[in-house]
């Protein structure tokens, strides 16, 4: 090929190649292009480390030249915003605005290389922002000679596709002495046009390429010769341009993996097979392409991120020859775990919790890929999280260096899955840019290292109809194409340089992260603690004054402390030797001595140093009066902002642990008294002031979002002080000084809560939203606490046979004004009662449910900390006591609103198993009681134990049948319930037997015996292949028993004194008693009857058969009748009517009437049996009876 023509083709171009973004999105979503760090100039974009006073130089050199002038719809306290360039072309503009069909499927892209376009349907708009080949500043609107000024702009028609054109698809490049730039064009269905100068559209050259698959980047690879386009489904196709006889043409090849068993995947194949059972069979989504290097040998390496898996190909000898190194699946397993891990606390594989990942963007930049990447779990909050991550290639794998939470969290869900997806980045030399088509979110770096975890300024584009388009940096410089405005830069505001040198940052003050404690604790490394200290006044302090002036303990410990950070290691071994003896020996005095004087001395300065005053600001010399006792202050700093004074005090607090520990102070550290009858270790308090400052670090940071809210606050936990400024301070210089008592301010966010909802006259959303700025605030805040306290728990933790000594009640699980507790249960009541029960928006609705799940998870995690470190078994137990009430009832809260997710998965963490049965009974979840029941050994018998005292027995077995285990151990503990297991595996003859004698043994309850008789009987003639027709009669008598005892007057049992209701089992002799009662006044021949039919129950049937009829005869007058009608006189008789009653039933006399001679001799009737009346009557009685049944008799016959 000619070599002008290959320098015209594939010459180092000053292009950035077209980045990645989740295909799975419409090209609506605007931000879809992005930016990559490769092709031919990829040295372009530098990562310095932490900066310098060089770059500070340069960037104020830069600063300088600035358009201050405001953009309409786009405002930053933090960062400078200005037009860029020259205004877009009419053309492009007309493109932009366009409001017909397909206006939302415009797409953009803007390269580093100067060159930028605009894809509206088959149209191809290109203009050349920024001439790179000329030195100097880029062009600003501001610019005299500039303004007004247009780029040309080039049409070019773009091949038909059915699926339409995508900006990430064209590559435009101009190399040295080539008059107009060439373009490239891949359409998503894979038909390409080539044009050698954007001037002619006419003058092109296609091809097709038929895969079947929808192409989403194209990649420049100047070294090749040639360009890399990639499917969705990471597909590989190399495109070449050649001349024939001066014709261009384009020829293709499809690159493929090695087809040898092990070739080209190297010792990552087994990581490979895993990753291919992963039991999903859809194909991998594409993330990005992004060139890696270019080696002097010709050799090219492309790295291929998808959502399983991270590829690296090298290319040489002109595309000609492909080789896969390897595919790592590790990669996206570790980022999946780090998510886990970092923003839902799982640490373990049996936890099996299953989040929703999602790579959104990748870069390669000086051989470090970034990732974004978000997730979702589903099952703890409809949200998504995001982090950011850093990577370096090895030889066979990719290996991860950082996982940088985010703190830009989104309501997840099927309506706002476009937006969450929709955020990207781009890398520059200070800060990496995060954006969505509306907001950017400039994040500081630090080596090449996002800031942890803080929030960053959030600049947005307030037009309705603006959104950004692309982004890049050119020339160091961050750019964003809206759509309304044109090409917008963003970069850090204009700042001093000394503040620079002081470690004050070019951005919002809430991207300070907390600098990180040195857990090994070995000696400071002076250089690099004056290089990024220079505020600290502890730097300026004479060691060998301040051991001749200050005599006291707490002065020579801190004069040893100086020496250290000297590396005067001699006189810190002195100075240390003497205290340690001094604190040891008894007073001569004879005073008593202190034991817990060395604990109090790291304590005061400890103290002294969390509430140093900054000795620079003038403003304390009229406050403090006395400056001389500020001249020693080892935690002072010499800022002006208080954020700095707050980052200057943590940093000599690590330097004081770090100080204590390698001097050996710290093991002879022990405990002294806090509170009533409690002893706190040393290292514990330490601890809680350097959380107290982190919190203060928090808190300062969050207030440029909330500035009102915050300033309210810190107000009122000022006055609450009993603390007033004085001259010109303010209540915020008091308040970031006085940090032990820091916990104040919580207390005063419920205050001002209440008092927003007193001044209310009823709930509305407008207190919900406040309610939900002031919960934001306080989970911030003891989030950074949190996770200062799990980084660095090894600088303050315990000595092993310390462990069993002491309890652990940090600042944040303490009740009363001390503490946090209190506070946070009352917060959490506020926001149930006038945020969650009150508000009908969702999202708002979720945020607060969201906040009271953590503000919940806070309150139990700190008291299942300090009940864990109680061994004292009487106060274990009452403190184990407190801890569940309370934890049933925070956890009820949220079940009682059908926060079902949010209350299982804190009754999991704190095994609430009361609550986990009761959302997996009002959910009807069978499978999650499974689960549990498979989790938790104890679970199961506590369900079933549950269900018991609900009186839902027979749900026991249906709902456990699945696991034999469990239901043996019920049986065991509950043997009256074994008939229901013998039932389901289908023993009826042992059931029928069972229940049979659970009935005998019932006394308590009538209708539980009748239930057990019954299905005894139902179980009796289900046992098909068995005889038991002797059981089924016994059955059958019983309940006729319990039928005899159903007949029974509620009047006479209420008279006896029994319940009516729930009525006891009642013996034979007990159901006769009531029958023949004189209480029972109602009685007729029928309840005297079915008294004699009870005989067959009765041991003694003869006794008790003599007691019915005397109770019959007691029941009329025997003495007084019309002896002329004697006989019509015994017919009304109690006693004939019952014989006649018998009679009609067909039962022989001689079986159920005694012999006259027994009523004639019976006490029971008193003087009677002696009246010669009731002698008469009663023979007379016999003798018409006998007759009665002799005439029935004869009838017969």
């Amino acid at each position: 090929m000619d070599r002008n023509l290959q320098k015209q083709l594939y010459g180092v171009s000053r292009e950035s190649s077209p980045s990645s973004r989740r295909y799975s999105m419409p090209a609506a979503s605007a931000d879809s292009t992005r930016k990559s760090f490769f092709g031919g100039n990829a040295n372009s974009s530098q990562l310095p480390g932490n900066l310098k006073k060089t770059a500070l130089t340069n960037s104020r050199l830069s600063l300088s030249v600035r358009s201050t002038q405001s953009i309409p719809g786009i405002r930053s306290d933090y960062n400078l915003v200005e037009s860029f360039g020259c205004p877009l072309p009419v053309v492009v503009n007309e493109a932009l605005t366009f409001s017909g069909h397909g206006s939302d499927t415009v797409t953009a892209k803007v390269t580093q290389n100067g060159w930028a376009w605009v894809v509206q349907g088959r149209r191809l708009l290109i203009w050349q922002y920024k001439d790179t080949s000329k030195s100097g500043s880029p062009p600003r609107a501001g610019k005299p000679g500039r303004r007004g000024g247009l780029a040309q702009c080039r049409e070019l028609t773009l091949p038909y596709s059915d699926l339409g054109h995508k900006s990430d698809l064209i590559s435009v490049f101009q190399t040295e002495g080539q008059q107009m730039a060439s373009c490239i064009a891949v359409s998503a269905t894979g038909e390409v046009r080539y044009w050698s100068s954007i001037a002619h559209d006419g003058n092109s050259v296609d091809l097709s390429i038929l895969t079947g698959q929808e192409f989403v980047q194209l990649l420049n690879l100047p070294t090749q010769q040639g360009y890399l386009a990639v499917t969705t489904t990471c597909n590989l196709v190399f495109l070449r341009v050649g001349l024939t006889n001066g014709r261009y043409s384009l020829h293709h090849k499809t690159i493929k993996p090695a087809t040898s068993f092990l070739g080209g995947f190297g010792k990552k194949f087994a990581s490979i097979l895993i990753g291919m059972n992963t039991g999903s069979d859809k194909d991998q989504t594409l993330v990005g392409m992004c060139c890696e290097s270019n080696s002097e040998s010709g050799e090219t390496v492309v790295a291929v991120l998808s959502d399983r898996a991270i590829q690296r190909w090298i290319l040489s000898n002109k595309g000609n020859t492909e080789n896969l190194l390897y595919e790592d699946v590790e990669v996206v397993r570790r980022i999946r775990e780090e998510f886990k891990t970092k923003f839902w606390n799982v640490r373990l594989p049996a936890d099996n919790v299953e989040i929703e990942l999602h790579l959104l963007d990748f870069h390669l930049v000086k051989n470090k890929a970034y990732i974004l990447a978000g997730a979702v779990n589903a099952a703890h909050a409809p949200q998504m999280c995001y982090a950011l991550v850093t990577g370096s290639a090895q030889a066979e794998s990719m290996l991860l260096e950082s996982f940088t939470p985010l703190k830009i969290n989104k309501f997840f869900s099927a309506k706002t899955e476009e937006d969450c997806l929709s955020l990207r980045f781009v890398v520059g030399s200070s800060h990496i840019y995060l954006y969505t088509p509306k907001i950017v979110y400039p994040l500081h770096l630090s080596n090449s290292v996002p800031t942890a975890e803080l929030e960053a300024e959030k600049i947005e584009f307030h037009l309705h109809d603006d959104r950004i388009l692309s982004a890049v940096i050119c020339s160091q410089l961050p750019l964003f194409f809206s759509r309304t405005h044109g090409l917008v830069s963003i970069t850090p505001s204009d700042f001093d340089g000394t503040e620079m040198m002081n470690m004050s940052s070019c951005n919002t003050p809430d991207l300070f992260a907390p600098t990180s404690f040195d857990a090994s604790f070995g000696p400071s490394d002076q250089s690099a603690l004056t290089g990024s200290t220079n505020n600290l006044h502890l730097f300026e302090l004479d060691p060998d004054e301040i051991y001749n002036e200050l005599s006291d303990e707490v002065g020579q410990l801190k004069a040893a402390f100086l020496y250290n950070l000297k590396r005067n290691n001699n006189m810190v071994k002195t100075i240390v030797g003497e205290l340690l003896r001094s604190v040891t020996e008894a007073d001569p005095n004879g005073a008593p001595m202190d034991a817990y004087k060395l604990d109090r001395i790291v304590i005061t300065i400890a103290e002294d140093l969390a509430e140093d005053i900054p000795i620079a600001d003038p403003r304390w010399d009229q406050a403090v009066g006395d400056q001389e006792s500020n001249r020693h202050a080892i935690g002072s700093s010499r800022s002006m902002q208080i954020v700095n004074q707050l980052r200057d005090k943590i940093v000599a607090f690590q330097h004081f642990i770090t100080f204590l520990h390698s001097s050996g102070v710290w093991e002879k550290l022990n405990a002294i008294p806090c509170g009533s009858h409690l002893l706190k270790p040393t290292s514990f308090i330490l601890s809680d002031i350097s959380e107290k400052i982190i919190a203060a670090m928090a808190l300062r940071s969050l207030q440029s979002k909330l500035p009102k809210l915050i300033e309210e606050a810190i107000e009122a936990t000022v006055a609450l002080w009993d603390e007033k400024p004085q001259g010109s301070l303010t209540y915020q210089d008091i308040f970031y000084v006085k940090l032990l008592k820091f916990q104040s301010v919580f207390e005063a966010l419920a205050d001002i809560a209440d008092d927003r909802i007193a001044a209310q006259s009823q709930t509305t959303v407008s207190v919900a939203h406040f309610i939900n700025e002031i919960n934001s605030i306080v989970l911030d805040v003891l989030g950074q606490v949190f996770r200062h306290r799990e980084q660095h728990a090894s600088s303050f933790g315990l000595k092993n046979d310390q462990l069993s000594s002491y309890e652990n009640l940090p600042w944040t699980a303490m009740a009363g004004g001390a503490g946090v507790r209190d506070t946070l249960t009352r917060l959490i009541d506020i926001s149930v009662r006038y945020g969650g029960y009150c508000v009908s928006e969702s999202e708002l609705r979720q945020q607060l449910y969201q906040q009271i799940y953590e503000l919940v998870d806070l309150v139990l995690d700190g008291r299942r900390t300090y009940l864990q470190s109680v061994h004292d078994s009487e106060k274990c137990h009452v403190l184990q006591q407190q801890f569940d009430a309370q934890r049933r009832e925070l956890i009820s809260v949220l079940i009682k609103d059908r926060q079902y997710e949010y209350a299982a998965k804190l009754a999991e963490k704190y095994k609430d198993f009361q609550s986990l049965v009761v959302i997996c009974d009002e959910t009807q979840d069978k499978e999650r009681l499974d689960e549990y029941t498979r989790r938790y050994e104890e679970f199961s018998q506590y369900a079933i134990n549950w269900h018991l005292r609900q009186n839902r027995r027979g749900e026991v077995f249906e709902r456990f049948k699945g696991n034999q285990t469990a239901l043996a151990q019920f049986m065991r503990d509950h043997p009256s319930l074994g008939w229901i297991q013998l039932i389901f595996n289908g023993d009826f003859e042992r059931a029928a037997k069972v229940l049979y004698e659970l009935s005998l043994c019932e006394t308590e309850f009538v209708a539980r015996k009748k239930s057990m008789l019954s299905l005894a009987k139902l179980a009796a003639f289900a046992a098909a292949d068995s005889d038991l027709t002797a059981q089924v009669e016994k059955i059958n008598a019983d309940l006729t028993l319990v039928e005899y005892q159903s007949q029974l007057s509620h009047d006479v049992l209420q008279a006896f004194g029994f319940d009516t209701i729930e009525q006891k089992v009642l013996k034979a002799e007990e159901i006769i008693n009531l029958n023949i009662a004189e209480e029972n006044d109602t009685a007729t021949e029928t309840e005297f009857r079915k008294a004699l039919e009870l005989l067959s129950y009765v041991e003694q049937p003869y006794d008790m058969r003599h007691k019915i009829w005397c109770a019959a005869i007691k029941r009329d007058n025997w003495t007084d009748y019309d002896p002329n009608n004697g006989v019509d006189y015994i017919q009304r008789l109690l006693f004939f009517r019952i014989i006649e009653l018998s009679q009609l039933m067909g039962q022989e006399t001689e079986n159920f009437l005694p012999p006259m001679e027994d009523f004639l001799e019976s006490c029971e009737l008193g003087d009677l049996p002696q009246e010669k009346a009731f002698q008469y009557l009663l023979k007379l009685t016999y003798e018409y009876v006998a007759d009665m049944y002799r005439q029935t008799d004869d009838m017969e016959v």
